[in-house]
């Protein structure tokens, strides 16, 4: 129905003239092929072509079925920014104004042959068109437009962010400037508190991870909305979380500035829609779109959740905390090896290791069998390597179930929800994606994993036999240290991927009932307290509390 609803319809509006070229990009209808001309050009439609189709033509054309209504017409806009002489259908001319020409379809030939005449015209209308574009549809009339919708909605006054020392005082990316006219109002805030907790796209699932650990262990005062770069989006929605999914600049194809700019109107947007109290933010690095928000936002309580055991060369500043009202450390079990950068920093908040379940809460070992789909009186080594979006593992993976194969045992391969979907190989092997995968610890025998802080600390806690194989990747945190440190203390083994040649003693040791019964024996002593309750009670008592340093007409609840 995007196209006219007859042949007479499609002929007026694309002529079958020898001296017009009918140029069509992304394909025709089986129902209409019959109507076209001899004089059409058909491309399939491919992501890179098209500004490319726009530059070769000379007006662009669209009339649908009189029996459909265009929500708005994103091509047209498309074709008009690029400066074409677009031919609408007049039901158009209260949306893109002067910035087309409007006619019955019967008349598009006349109005395009008098357009050819005068080259003068020709020009005026393409600038009309540039022209209506930029001050409609730019990216700077945003604000102004969001600022429309939040009176029409009679919602309070949108924030407006101001100049940023995260990028420098003009803030290059283009987040608005500060507008002295626009009418801050207090903050709502009613019995119950939200609290935006903010993840950012990480390798694996960390970062959403320990962000809903701490979510779920939230008083009933308090209502947590998600706010995630995370393509794992949906593992939050299942567990019974309001989320919102903003995809990061490189899964957008977009720079970083004028990602973070969009990034800042979104998460501004976000604060207001939701009359959030805090914002609790999970990543290595804050950054300019979220800055900008925080330094507008002071109103807000700001909580950062930082990993420690960076590696001792990372590059850290130690500024970027100054936004924050508190920063939570999780506790890491190799806490006295880590030299990184991070150690010292005062004004951290360190709570014990955080996990999102807690040891021994997973499911009945009945009932983890049957949804892993192993025998139950069979030995079960499960392998879950992680994403491996940023690291290769080389051939270790393939080796390791070489290797299992030629023993008595069961294998499965664990598959990151993150993870690209395996190649067939006709191996056989159970592959299954579960998550997370410490709800299952009941079924599995051996684990092989990598180091992450999540799947490392439910491995040592959970007195999981395991083999640590370490993520390397530069921008990594430092998964060796914590791989040794678990071989050292008697709590799992280390396998790097370089270390080919120890995959067959590795696990001739992992598969020892010595072993095994020493890794459970040493973690059964082991006293844990999961640092997500302690953080979400710290986090609680901040957004609860009244700031001394700030207005308190901000900071009252009001009924």
């Amino acid at each position: 129905m995007k196209w006219p609803g007859s042949a007479d319809d499609l002929r007026a509006a694309y002529p079958d003239r020898a001296d017009f070229n009918i140029k069509v990009l992304g394909g025709v209808p089986d129902t209409i092929q019959h109507w076209i001309g001899s004089n059409w050009e058909i491309r399939a439609f491919s992501e890179n072509d098209v500004p490319d189709f726009l530059n070769r033509l000379d007006f662009y054309v669209y009339f649908h079925s009189k029996h459909w209504v265009e929500a708005f017409g994103i091509c047209i806009a498309e074709a008009m920014a690029s400066g074409l002489v677009t031919v609408l259908d007049p039901s158009f001319k209260c949306l893109f104004e002067d910035g087309a020409a409007y006619c019955d379809i019967a008349e598009t030939e006349n109005v395009v042959e008098q357009f050819i005449a005068s080259p003068p015209a020709y020009v005026q209308q393409s600038n009309a068109a540039r022209e209506l574009v930029r001050r409609k549809f730019a990216i700077d009339q945003y604000p102004q437009r969001m600022a429309r919708l939040y009176d029409d909605l009679e919602l309070p006054t949108a924030s407006v962010l101001k100049s940023s020392r995260a990028t420098g005082s003009s803030y290059p990316s283009g987040i608005a400037a500060e507008d002295k006219s626009v009418r801050l109002l207090p903050r709502r805030m009613g019995q119950r508190r939200r609290i935006l907790f903010v993840a950012t796209n990480g390798i694996g699932l960390g970062h959403i991870t320990r962000l809903m650990a701490i979510a779920e262990r939230l008083s009933d005062d308090v209502d947590p909305i998600f706010f995630t770069r995370s393509a794992g989006a949906a593992l939050v929605f299942a567990r019974g979380h309001a989320v919102d999914y903003i995809p990061c600049g490189l899964a957008m194809g977009v720079t970083d500035t004028s990602w973070n700019r969009a990034y800042a109107q979104e998460l501004l947007t976000a604060v207001e829609a939701f009359d959030v109290s805090a914002v609790v933010f999970d990543g290595n690095r804050p950054f300019p779109g979220l800055i900008a928000v925080a330094e507008s936002r002071r109103d807000l309580a700001w909580i950062w959740i930082r990993r420690a055991l960076w590696r001792v060369d990372h590059e850290f500043n130690p500024d970027a905390q100054d936004i924050f009202d508190i920063v939570i450390e999780p506790g890491e079990f190799a806490h006295d090896e880590d030299y990184g950068p991070t150690r010292d920093l005062p004004g951290t908040v360190a709570v014990p290791p955080l996990l999102l379940l807690d040891p021994g809460t997973g499911l009945p070992r009945s009932e983890a069998v049957a949804k892993l789909g192993v025998d139950p009186d069979r030995f079960t080594v499960a392998v879950q390597l992680g994403s491996q979006r940023n690291f290769d593992f080389g051939s270790l993976p393939e080796l390791i179930f070489a290797r299992l194969a030629r023993r008595n045992v069961q294998t499965v391969q664990i598959l990151n929800p993150l993870a690209k979907p395996p190649k067939e190989d006709g191996s056989g092997i159970l592959r299954k994606s579960l998550y997370p995968l410490a709800e299952y610890f009941t079924a599995i025998d051996l684990l092989v994993t990598n180091a992450g802080y999540n799947s490392f600390h439910e491995s040592v806690f959970g007195g999981i036999p395991s083999i640590f194989v370490p993520n390397e990747a530069p921008e990594m945190d430092d998964q060796h240290l914590r791989a040794v440190y678990a071989q050292s203390a008697g709590l799992g083994l280390c396998l790097r991927c370089s270390e080919l040649d120890r995959i067959e003693t590795t696990l001739d040791l992992a598969l020892s009932e010595d072993f095994r019964g020493e890794v459970r024996r040493r973690s059964a002593r082991l006293g844990f307290v999961n640092g997500a309750a302690i953080a979400a009670k710290a986090i609680e008592q901040l957004v609860f509390s009244i700031r001394a340093d700030r207005p308190l007409h901000a900071s009252i609840a009001r009924t």
